[in-house]
């Protein structure tokens, strides 16, 4: 394998020959591939890397920026200065980390408690962490955890703030909610061993028919008879309709709801603003007259607008409220709220991605609705694990330009990339003039448009999030009754990207992410669901024939570690999809310029390979795992021919 370079990946370039392209009308009474993938083992890769510099990480390596801050000299002492009884260590390595360097790297009694790229892990060890390591094979350095690292930039932007809201996670990864008396006071406690790390406190917000016929999950029921049967869907959001499961509900909830909970307001799930009715109504609504995506699924709904409509019921740690809705059912959970952070990767970021990575649950949030500028993506929508959903026109030419043309991105719909240069939204859909239920206690200000008293028109983010949650749920559906697997969360994500529709930006994209959601597409796939699991330097190898004159769409997910909130790169196990043609012409993931097999991605934990004119015969799909830090990595693959 040749030397890797460790690339900042270019959202905004296309590669002319490469482009999604409709596939052939799909079998009437449920999709089934035309071919299957030959799985051929998992072996060892040689390969050579690229080692650290001056043997030590660099500031660069942490999101550290304190230039602008004015900060008095001792304090900005103690943010560099080693904390008295220090036992929180970066110990460096020279590479990328084989499982057995990790192994005795713990067996000198060291706790890993994050991986900070590249090649480091930050330790809580108690006693001399450099004489511990010393004869550790190709470890480089080791160096104290400094204060500085603990501290979120944005906190130092806000300077002398006399109260600062913030949340402190601890070396076991528990969140404290805290106030905080200016900036002194913060650093102050970033000389606790036992902090880890202090981010700001997210203020969060609500990311305000024919949609059903663009994303395809009409052609999904009536061709396919997938209606979400057996699915539950968990939707946190201000409230549902009455907030009561009985006769004074909202009748395209009625017999659906397996579970309602108050979590803003004592004892009330109410809806006085319309949001969360809304949404709910787009996943699964069954009225007489309006329906959403997966009629037939389930709802456990978690109302979360507290008594002064802002969003005070969700927990400091996400993995909570995505807890009760496991517990009541639900394997997807659809979250259309977020705090704009300009594609920050946050704590509640790092709390989804773990949560989906240990948990079957498919967790999706809205982009925002931060749009045109690029980097407007809101968290935490930047977690790697979510699926985050970005908006484009709906068509309903009635209502003006803002809803006359399904491939144009809504002006209003945030950008990518995230802040360390990620390819976000995955996907899109529409997000203009959405019809679906109208809340009976909302006030008609609430709506973009009325239709009638059971339906209204809305718009936002919010609003495309809850149509992709309902097509997951048709597209489990498939999974569970057509293929007899229970579909990973890396899976479904793959399909929906493997299927997606290029709105004529081009791959990959910073505005559409890799495309419309299509979903007659993603139930045409072959697929990998986490069958495997490699360590640094292994690979899994695949083959499968592909078919001429069909395009040929290769989808690579896999639900990484969380992330270090103080790395400047999320990107913790770095997976790497290669592809060989027939004619032997290769290709590597998410490059998308010619010759199409040396620009390596060292950012994303989706990778894709799209041939618009394959050769036909025989591919191989080869899986290496470059680096591998918090291991053995599993993954999905989903293709489409």
């Amino acid at each position: 394998m040749k030397k890797k370079k460790k690339v900042f990946l270019s959202v905004l370039s296309a590669a002319a020959i490469l482009s999604s392209v409709a596939l052939s009308s799909p079998t009437t009474g449920g999709a089934s591939s035309s071919f299957e993938l030959d799985f051929k083992g998992v072996n060892k890769i040689s390969q050579n890397v690229t080692v650290s510099k001056n043997g030590k990480l660099g500031e660069a390596s942490f999101l550290v920026n304190t230039e602008n801050v004015k900060i008095p000299p001792g304090l900005q002492k103690k943010l560099k200065t080693v904390p008295k009884n220090n036992d929180l260590y970066i110990v460096q390595f020279d590479g990328p980390i084989l499982e057995e360097t990790r192994k005795e790297l713990e067996s000198t009694g060291a706790t890993i408690l994050d991986y900070i790229p590249d090649y480091a892990y930050v330790v809580q060890y108690k006693g001399n962490m450099k004489k511990a390591a010393r004869g550790i094979a190709h470890m480089e350095s080791v160096e104290p955890y400094l204060p500085l690292y603990k501290i979120d930039p944005q906190l130092f932007e806000k300077g002398n703030a006399k109260l600062i809201k913030a949340i402190a996670l601890d070396a076991k990864r528990k969140n404290k909610d805290m106030n905080f008396n200016g900036i002194e006071d913060i650093i102050k406690h970033a000389t606790n061993n036992e902090v880890l790390y202090i981010s700001p406190r997210p203020e969060y917000k609500m990311m305000n028919d024919v949609a059903r016929g663009i994303v395809k999950a009409d052609v999904a029921q009536n061709s396919y008879g997938l209606y979400g049967q057996g699915q539950v869907v968990a939707v946190a959001d201000t409230g549902l309709d009455t907030g009561k499961n009985d006769s004074t509900m909202h009748e395209a909830f009625r017999g659906k709801i397996t579970a309602l909970y108050a979590l803003g307001r004592t004892n009330n799930a109410n809806d006085t603003h319309g949001h969360g009715t809304h949404v709910a109504g787009s996943v699964l609504g069954n009225g007489a007259t309006n329906k959403g995506m997966a009629p037939q699924a389930n709802l456990v709904f978690q109302s979360i607008m507290d008594s002064s409509g802002g969003l005070g019921g969700l927990p400091s740690n996400l993995s909570t409220l995505f807890s009760q809705a496991y517990s009541a059912g639900a394997r997807i959970h659809t979250n259309s709220w977020g705090a704009p952070v300009n594609g920050a990767y946050t704590t509640d970021s790092r709390n989804v991605d773990d949560y989906v990575r240990k948990n079957d649950m498919t967790v999706l949030f809205a982009a925002g609705n931060e749009g045109p500028n690029g980097g407007t993506i809101s968290a935490p929508g930047t977690a790697k694990n979510a699926i985050t959903v970005g908006a484009t026109e709906n068509l309903r030419p009635s209502f003006g330009s803002y809803a006359d043309n399904i491939n144009h991105v809504a002006q209003f719909s945030s950008r990518g990339p995230t802040k360390d240069g990620r390819i976000k939204p995955d996907v899109m859909a529409p997000g203009t003039y959405i019809l679906s239920a109208r809340s009976s206690l909302a006030p008609d200000s609430s709506f973009w448009a009325n239709h009638d008293s059971k339906y209204a028109y809305m718009g936002g983010t919010s609003m495309a999030t809850p149509i992709v949650a309902g097509n997951v749920a048709q597209l489990r559906e498939h999974f569970v009754k057509n293929k007899g697997i229970t579909p990973k969360p890396s899976l479904l994500k793959a399909a929906l990207i493997a299927g997606a529709t290029d709105i004529g930006l081009g791959y990959p994209n910073s505005n559409q992410g890799w495309g419309r959601v299509t979903l007659d597409k993603s139930l045409n796939t072959a697929y990998v669901n986490e069958t495997s699991s490699l360590s640094t330097s292994q690979k899994a190898t695949y083959t499968f024939s592909a078919t001429a004159g069909k395009p040929l769409k290769i989808s690579l997910v896999w639900s990484d570690a969380p992330a270090s909130t103080s790395a400047s790169i999320t990107l913790v196990n770095d997976l790497d999809l290669v592809i060989t043609a027939p004619n032997g012409t290769k290709y590597v993931g998410n490059d998308f310029t010619a010759p199409y097999d040396n620009n390596w991605d060292g950012r994303n934990n989706v990778e894709n390979v799209f041939i618009n004119a394959p050769q036909s015969g025989t591919y191989t799909i080869e899986v290496q795992a470059y680096n591998v830090p918090v291991g053995p990595q599993a993954f999905s693959l989903a293709i489409v021919n």
